[in-house]
């Protein structure tokens, strides 16, 4: 060992210097009888300060003061058992090693000096090519010490990442920390994620934790704030790699997957509908049926750009079960014709109503349109399946039809009123409404990323405004689970945590995509909308239901013969170009105006 060595080379030059080059010939003998214990005792102290376990390209003034408090504890140590033993050297019969006191603190300065030196030798020996590394290298910090976390490690060092290197680990257990996983030590525990990254010069951060006792939201936001490029790994299955931090993994709460046992059982072997298919959540809706096996997957949509580029995705995934089961149906919701032509030659058992138009502010100067597609598109697309003998009619809300304080909203509620109390004894209707679809067509996540991207700013309505969020897969999920567990007449709804700041969501992503510096620009709340949306009306009262965290909104309840009157009201104000928003509030009580609902 080479301290060794350092420790010998202090104690004969100290005796050399005292002596002038001139040592008696006793204090030979003394040199190699302290030799032993001075080894004993410095390098014991070494190993216990912990400098063996110090990654040496990284020394810094931790190194000085652990190499100067061992050496001098050794060298104290040794001074004191020999002069014990010299206070008895008349029953000894001789001087067995004390030496004079100069010449320990002379051993000690040299000794102090070589050990120290030599880590910073080797620290500014590999500062060039470290420099060439972290310019061509990924320096990866691990977070999680378990089977995920050595498996990493290993892809790593087998290649895996490409020109990577693992260099530390941060794990809660305590008896894990102050290990090694095939030589990567493990420094500490989570809370020490910007120390580490800063210490160790991260690059790049993989959360390699399988089955995370908790929320890692928090985790998440300090590895993102590292500046670092932040990975996830949980996969268990052989060849499972970490991928990118995605928007959804920010929600504050881990993604729903639903049991979809009951649902494969239901749609096996039917026809299924889905009006507005080549959207955001008619496309999901689709990829998560074909896996069902249906008889007949048909898409209805005004627009054949976003059924046909669906069409091919679908194709290269499933092959010759696409071509045999998904039909593409150009039409609108608003042609009851069309709707005839498609429904009676296909005889749906099932219908997905996924058309609407759904964008606050546009509504809000397109009324007439919100209203013609979104309410009277509802009622005739619930009419021809009825006509049909469609089985089960699942409508998609949304929690803006909740206390609704734009036209878009109202629209909605008025859907779900018209689907809930139209009376048939032959379809089952239903309505699901979503929060705010991360991803989806419009929404504030794909903006935000693509001001981020284009360098700033980030325009945001209002500091404070708050949503419910929700995945796209979690959409479609609950869609299917209404379709298989209805008995008609509800609204669902998905427990989807506590709602999100859009700004602390903004201030996200320009960690995630960003560099950091981009600004955000708060313009003002926008026509119709308002700071907070809710889940429940005032009147409704949750009700769980055999699944794990769906409930069914309770309501009023509408007689035909009043809903009938509604559509009538609406009908004739579109005819006269009337004003569309006072005949909202005449209709909808609880339809008010944003700045007597935001607080």
């Amino acid at each position: 060992m080479l301290d060794a060595v350092f420790i010998f080379i202090g104690l004969l030059i100290s005796l050399e210097f005292y002596f002038s080059l001139r040592v008696p010939e006793g204090h030979v003998y003394h040199l190699w009888r302290t030799m032993p214990l001075l080894l004993v005792t410095t390098l014991t102290a070494l190993a216990v300060s912990g400098i063996y376990r110090t990654i040496l390209a990284y020394a810094g003034q931790d190194i000085l003061l652990q190499s100067g408090i061992s050496t001098l504890a050794g060298t104290g140590i040794t001074y004191l058992v020999s002069l014990i033993i010299y206070l008895f050297r008349d029953q000894i019969g001789t001087n067995f090693f004390l030496m004079p006191r100069p010449v320990y603190f002379i051993q000690w300065v040299i000794t102090f000096f070589l050990v120290g030196a030599s880590r910073f030798l080797i620290r500014y020996r590999t500062a060039g090519s470290r420099r060439k590394e972290d310019k061509e290298t990924k320096r990866i910090l691990i977070i999680g010490a378990g089977y995920a976390g050595s498996t990493v490690i290993r892809d790593i060092q087998n290649g895996r990442y490409g020109n990577a290197t693992a260099v530390a680990i941060l794990d809660d257990d305590p008896a894990r920390q102050h290990s090694s996983i095939s030589r990567v030590p493990i420094v500490g525990g989570t809370d020490m994620v910007a120390e580490t990254a800063e210490r160790y010069n991260i690059s790049e951060i993989i959360i390699a934790i399988a089955t995370p006792n908790g929320d890692i939201t928090t985790l998440l936001n300090d590895c993102i704030g590292t500046g670092a490029h932040v990975m996830i790994y949980s996969g268990v299955r052989e060849g499972a790699e970490a991928r990118d931090v995605n928007i959804a993994d920010l929600l504050g709460r881990a993604e729903q997957h639903l049991d979809m046992t009951e649902v494969h059982a239901y749609l096996t072997g039917k026809t299924i509908l889905i009006t507005g298919g080549g959207g955001s959540i008619g496309s999901e809706l689709c990829r998560q049926i074909l896996a069902f096996t249906p008889k007949k997957l048909i898409l209805y949509d005004i627009s054949e750009n976003y059924m046909y580029d669906l069409f091919f995705e679908l194709k290269e995934k499933y092959g010759e079960l696409v071509a045999n089961t998904l039909v593409l149906e150009v039409g609108s919701v608003r042609d009851e014709e069309s709707l005839w032509r498609v429904m009676g030659k296909y005889k749906p058992d099932v219908v997905i109503h996924a058309a609407a138009h759904k964008h606050v502010p546009l509504m809000e100067t397109s009324s007439e349109q919100a209203i013609l597609n979104n309410v009277f598109g509802t009622y005739k697309t619930a009419k021809v399946a009825i006509e049909c003998g469609v089985k089960r009619f699942v409508m998609i809300s949304t929690d803006k039809a909740v206390n609704p304080t734009n036209v878009m909203g109202a629209s909605k509620r008025l859907a779900e009123i018209i689907i809930t109390s139209i009376p048939n004894k032959k379809t089952e209707f239903m309505a699901v409404r979503f929060g705010n679809v991360l991803g989806s067509h419009g929404s504030v996540v794909p903006i935000f990323e693509r001001q981020i991207r284009a360098g700033g700013p980030v325009t945001l309505t209002d500091p404070n405004i708050i949503r419910y969020f929700m995945t796209i897969p979690e959409a479609a999920s609950l869609v299917l689970q209404a379709v298989s567990i209805a008995k008609g007449g509800e609204v669902f709804i998905l427990d989807m945590g506590e709602p999100v700041r859009i700004k602390d969501l903004a201030e996200k992503m320009i960690h995630l995509y960003g560099t950091g510096r981009e600004k955000i620009v708060c313009t003002g709340l926008r026509p119709g909308e308002k700071l907070y949306e809710e889940l429940l009306l005032d009147k409704e009262n949750d009700q769980a239901t055999e699944r794990d965290r769906i409930y069914v909104a309770k309501q009023d309840h509408y007689d035909w013969e009043t809903v009938e009157q509604m559509l009538r009201e609406l009908e004739d104000t579109l005819e006269r170009h009337g004003d569309i928003r006072q005949c909202l509030h005449k209709l909808l009580p609880t339809f008010r105006e944003p700045e007597k609902t935001s607080p």
